[in-house]
């Protein structure tokens, strides 16, 4: 039999009262997505990508009792990610670009496919990296399985917009790799 799936709402509800290993549940839960997106915000900078995520888990705990159960905690957690790396770009610190990567395992296949895939994998984050900041976001959230409307929240954008990024980043991506297929 498996173990029952705690929900966010509960562990957020547990949180608020003083349960620290429901904190644990939601920091275990998030912690490897958000900080991946992080690092890939601040693309070659591990520090910086430490201090804002531990930024980001303070600013949780802080704001918990205003979160809004109308809302998915994991949209939420990534709009205040959002938010501090914002204020981060803000204090005048250089953003570096987002870079998106495909998660090729390598399997026993000839050596050489191998090479191909790294070789792409190179030319997709050297094709992303020359997309704008806004749309690098999209394509990074929606790799993290977040919702258009999630990242319109998110970029305080119109969905509208957010759509339109994406199509704009795919058509970019898709011009800068037309060798590769």
């Amino acid at each position: 039999m498996e173990p029952q799936v705690v929900s966010d709402s509960d562990l957020v509800s547990r949180c608020r009262q003083g349960d620290l290993s429901a904190f644990e549940g939601l920091y275990q839960r998030y912690r490897l997505p958000l900080y991946s997106y992080l690092n890939r915000l601040v693309s070659g900078q591990s520090q910086t990508a430490d201090d804002l995520f531990q930024q980001t888990w303070v600013k949780v705990l802080d704001n918990l009792a205003r979160y809004s159960e109308q809302q998915r905690f994991v949209s939420w957690l990534f709009r205040i990610a959002h938010n501090v790396a914002v204020d981060h770009h803000r204090r005048g610190r250089q953003r570096e670009s987002v870079e998106v990567t495909e998660d090729c395992a390598v399997d026993d296949s000839a050596p050489w496919e191998a090479l191909d895939r790294e070789v792409l994998r190179e030319a997709v984050e050297a094709a992303t990296a020359t997309l704008s900041p806004e749309q690098r976001e999209v394509v990074l959230l929606r790799q993290r399985g977040l919702s258009f409307k999630e990242i319109a929240v998110i970029q305080k954008s119109s969905i509208n917009t957010v759509l339109g990024r994406m199509h704009y980043a795919v058509q970019h991506l898709r011009r800068r790799l037309a060798r590769y297929r």
